[in-house]
């Protein structure tokens, strides 16, 4: 299922989905012919600059020379990669992976099986004086949350949120984690774009144009900034998201 026209467009099951778009080979390839197709749910091009992008992408075994224009959050679903950056540095993803590949990224990406991933990326200053990319397993198993308060806008119940960050950029931008909330009724106002990969749990969100979007497990969704309505959670939800 992928909602067009939708006020928060998303596609459920994120893992399965085969309705997709030719998207051609990869450029600056260095071995094989790696050919990309995927599903676009958002885009936003300012001043002829693509400043924001996300979606589902699916690439098939090869290699190739990357550059990262922007903070990029990638949640790979299957296939086998190994990203490798100028400085040595490898990152090897497989399933239930999270990456946050930093503004200026530039390195290699050698896939060894076709890889599926959804993804954010959000045009942003290069990171210069920077660690190691953030990368989380498991999402779903993962523990050690830090407790982020009651949702200060309830109107039934008392939804009480946690979390673990992967990313916060300076000044906050491009934040990147998870995400978890319990069962409630609320507000809900979005105040920075945000991409959201539902790996548990089930509520509904309603826009205030009266439009419904039911999330299940395996909803990936995009909300753009100042989208209003209302959230009923269920079942305890988890996210993985960005917000820029």
């Amino acid at each position: 299922m992928r909602i067009e026209g939708s006020s928060a467009p998303h596609i459920h099951p994120a893992k399965s989905y085969s309705d997709l778009v030719d998207w051609g080979d990869q450029p600056d390839a260095i071995e094989g012919r790696s050919h990309s197709s995927g599903r676009l749910l958002w885009k936003r091009d300012e001043n002829g600059e693509r400043t924001v992008e996300s979606g589902l992408w699916v690439v098939t075994p090869g290699s190739w020379r990357l550059s990262i224009p922007g903070d990029e959050i990638c949640y790979f679903l299957s296939g086998r990669a190994t990203y490798t950056e100028h400085n040595g540095e490898t990152i090897e993803v497989g399933p239930e992976t999270v990456v946050h590949f930093p503004s200026g990224w530039t390195g290699r990406c050698d896939v060894h099986e076709t890889l599926r991933n959804t993804y954010m990326l959000a045009r942003t200053p290069t990171a210069l004086d920077r660690g190691a990319s953030p990368v989380m397993r498991n999402p779903l198993t993962q523990g050690a949350l830090v407790d982020w308060g009651p949702v200060p806008t309830m109107i039934e119940g008392q939804s009480l949120t946690s979390g673990k960050l992967l990313h916060k950029g300076p000044g906050g931008r491009s934040e990147t984690g998870i995400w978890i909330c319990t069962p409630g009724y609320w507000n809900c106002h979005v105040t920075s774009d945000e991409y959201c990969h539902f790996i548990a749990g089930r509520c509904t969100y309603t826009h205030e144009s009266g439009e419904t979007i039911e999330i299940r497990p395996d909803t990936v969704a995009f909300f753009p900034k100042d989208w209003k309505g209302t959230c009923r959670i269920e079942e305890t939800m988890r996210k993985v998201y960005m917000i820029r």
